[in-house]
């Protein structure tokens, strides 16, 4: 059964909604950081290291499919897709509407595994400033 225009607003609202609750945890982490938290700090840049080394394989699969929607979506010009319309071509739109749905889930994931990415970014830079002001810090 081919997926309805509803179906796909509800999957991107809730990666969108997954990403945002990220975003407000990354927030609240930094906001709680101190000096001595050096420790949970490595921790979590470690363990960040670990997933995002584990999502690589499936970043470059996405970016695959992105490309070749890109692609499909170049071949696919306005006026091929107004006939399609125009001579009932259901199989071809069905095609074409559920390969752009995959493209939106596709760079919304894309989005968030990019997030992560800038996640483990912060923390090691939160980790360099106070390794740093540590070693400035008068004895």
């Amino acid at each position: 059964m081919a997926e309805t225009s509803d179906d796909l607003k509800r999957k991107i609202s809730e990666q969108i909604e997954a990403a945002k609750q990220k975003l407000d945890l990354l927030q609240r982490e930094i906001a709680g950081m101190h000096e001595e938290d050096m420790t949970a700090l490595r921790e979590r840049q470690t363990e960040m290291r670990e997933r995002l080394d584990q999502h690589k394989s499936r970043a470059q699969q996405l970016q695959a499919r992105i490309t070749t929607w890109k692609n499909e979506k170049q071949e696919q010009t306005v006026d091929a897709i107004a006939s399609w319309k125009r001579k009932l071509e259901l199989e071809k739109l069905e095609r074409h509407a559920d390969r752009a749905a995959d493209y939106a889930l596709d760079m919304v994931t894309q989005a968030a595994n990019d997030f992560e990415e800038a996640e483990q970014a912060v923390f090691e830079a939160i980790a360099a400033r106070m390794e740093a002001d540590q070693k400035l810090a008068p004895a």
